[in-house]
């Protein structure tokens, strides 16, 4: 037999043992492979409330989604793969209707022309697969609108951002779902500037422009307010803003002379500065011509 091929032969079982451990190391090693739903964490300071939402972006890819994909009638995990999770760090009002802080599964029910928003407490199931309607936290419904433009990749986001709510909303290939948030900013905001009021002496002028700053943009009383920013700017009067916010709120009285004064003192100290903020002076500016 020829040397060269008994050589081959003893080779063999090396070769195959070889082949073997290359099997075995391919099989205990971790492949990755990018989800066809991409994941995506979306956070937002909403006020003084933080609100989280996790969850998995499927793509239309030229399907029927509403009607179709997604059946009209049928719990939907909102999403893709594991039901969407939200999570509030303090009570919270969805749809006018109260919901405790803490994380919820986020699901909802499609229909043609309403939908049914439902945050269940049992968080841990995959899908809609495992929904329970007994474990509801909340359950209201909302109209659907048709979008302009499609919208490819599932997405929830928040829009129309205010310190006291904002609209989560819900687009997908033609369809936009929106969902209204409101958050306690004005109770606790109320609260924390009453007990700072029980020692008025440990209050700074940041203290008292923000309160009027506060009550100003919520419409509060407005007398208040005017107290308020006049505290401000007896503590630190080198301030713009506490000026620009004292003509604001005089402005909103009908006080149109005191207004103007405030916002010409208030350009007055923007000038005297080093650097001063031409926005800031154009503002003020702007705010005196509108009250002619």
């Amino acid at each position: 037999m020829h040397s060269s091929f008994v050589s081959g032969l003893r080779l063999l079982p090396i070769l195959a043992l070889l082949v073997s451990n290359c099997d075995l190391r391919a099989a205990g090693e971790k492949f990755e492979f990018p989800d066809a739903s991409q994941h995506s964490n979306v956070k937002q300071r909403v006020g003084l409330t933080d609100v989280e939402i996790d969850y998995s972006r499927p793509n239309v890819r030229g399907r029927e989604i509403f009607g179709g994909l997604v059946p009209y009638g049928k719990v939907w995990r909102t999403g893709a793969n594991a039901s969407t999770k939200i999570k509030f760090s303090d009570a919270v009002k969805i749809g006018g209707k109260d919901v405790p802080a803490g994380e919820y599964a986020f699901y909802t029910l499609p229909t043609e022309n309403e939908w049914t928003i439902i945050l269940s407490k049992d968080t841990k199931g995959w899908g809609a697969y495992d929904y329970k309607s007994d474990t509801d936290a909340l359950r209201v419904t909302v109209k659907p609108t048709i979008l302009a433009n499609p919208v490819e990749s599932f997405t929830i986001s928040f829009e129309n951002l205010r310190d006291d709510g904002a609209t989560i909303a819900l687009e997908w290939d033609k369809t936009r779902v929106p969902v209204e948030l409101a958050t306690n900013t004005v109770e606790k905001v109320n609260a924390e500037i009453a007990t700072a009021l029980k020692d008025s002496n440990s209050a700074d002028a940041r203290f008292y422009y923000q309160a009027a700053s506060f009550y100003y943009e919520h419409d509060k009383d407005l007398n208040q307010a005017l107290k308020w920013v006049d505290q401000a700017i007896a503590k630190r009067s080198d301030f713009y803003a506490s000026y620009y916010k004292k003509a604001q709120i005089e402005a909103k009285l009908g006080h149109k002379d005191a207004a103007k004064a405030a916002a010409e003192k208030s350009i007055e100290v923007l000038k005297a500065g080093k650097t001063p903020d031409e926005t800031a002076i154009r503002n003020s500016q702007l705010l005196i011509d509108g009250l002619r």
